[in-house]
């Protein structure tokens, strides 16, 4: 592991919280100030691939995919481990939520109670709010980066969406309620079986004119955080998939679960997964 100037910071998302009914469609030139716990212009850089995440039975089942010739790549900056971020009452707030929705993902994953589930998920996501990186707290940063040669940028963005399921399910994960394509403010829980059981609800705005999914987390997410992915021609006639991933602890159970598992190795595999499924999926075969 060693440090190098990133190549990747120049794009992130924006962490200021924004408004889900009026957040602006996310564009390649937002920056938000970087924290002073790593150098503005230099991440860490981590190479090889891990183990696959094991997938749950309930989860989508995928052909088995390859790793190689999509590049992915990664490094961190910025604050880490994340840390419990907000005031006393807004940490309580989110473990209270936390609490709330691990017991609801502890149900489904035992019960599997189908559209009973799914109709519970709409409603409860219909009463969360956006939780978004506090703005100027310490964050902890991730740029994500893989490549499909041989397929456009538009192919793999409008793939990308079209696909959710397939996506998360190589990484063990399935979508409360069922989606089959992601939609401009859909709201969703991610669902891991674990243990512990998982439900980490979010929202997704879409850009289609610029390539870009931006999805943040709601309340009760065990992280508050943004993920933007931005799909790129690299000027080869393929596609450079950039993810730039912002984010802090919500409530103090982000601690708990640092000292338990590695939630933040996992967050690794999840997008590794994932970026390996979309290269899988629309290769050159």
């Amino acid at each position: 592991m060693s440090r190098i100037d990133s190549l990747l910071s120049a794009v992130l998302p924006d962490v200021a919280a924004p408004d889900v009914t009026s957040l602006p469609s996310a564009t390649r030139s937002e920056a938000p100030s970087r924290t002073t716990a790593a150098p503005a212009n230099s991440v860490e850089v981590f190479r090889g691939a891990g183990a696959p995440a094991a997938s749950p039975a309930r989860a989508a089942q995928v052909a088995p995919r390859t790793r190689e010739g999509n590049g992915f790549d990664f490094g961190v900056g910025g604050a880490f481990p994340p840390k419990p971020t907000g005031s006393l009452q807004e940490q309580v707030k989110q473990g209270a939520r936390l609490m709330e929705q691990t017991q609801a993902a502890a149900f489904s994953v035992t019960f599997e109670q189908g559209p009973a589930m799914d109709a519970y998920a709409r409603k409860q996501l219909g009463h969360l709010d956006p939780s978004p990186p506090i703005a100027g707290a310490p964050t902890a940063l991730t740029d994500y980066t893989s490549t499909i040669p041989g397929v456009s940028a538009k192919a793999a963005f409008e793939a990308f969406v079209s696909n959710p399921e397939l996506l998360f399910g190589a990484a063990g994960i399935s979508l409360r309620p069922a989606a089959s394509a992601l939609t401009d403010g859909a709201r969703l829980f991610l669902e891991e079986q674990g243990p512990p059981p998982v439900w980490a609800p979010i929202t997704v705005k879409l850009n289609e004119t610029e390539r870009v999914v931006h999805i943040t987390t709601l309340d009760g997410h065990p992280l508050r955080g943004t993920n933007q992915f931005v799909f790129d021609d690299d000027g080869s006639g393929g596609t450079r998939i950039r993810q730039y991933s912002a984010f802090q602890g919500s409530s103090p159970a982000t601690s708990v679960g640092l000292v338990l598992m590695d939630p933040i190795e996992r967050q690794h595999d999840i997008w590794r997964s994932v970026h390996g499924q979309l290269h899988e999926m629309l290769k050159p075969r």
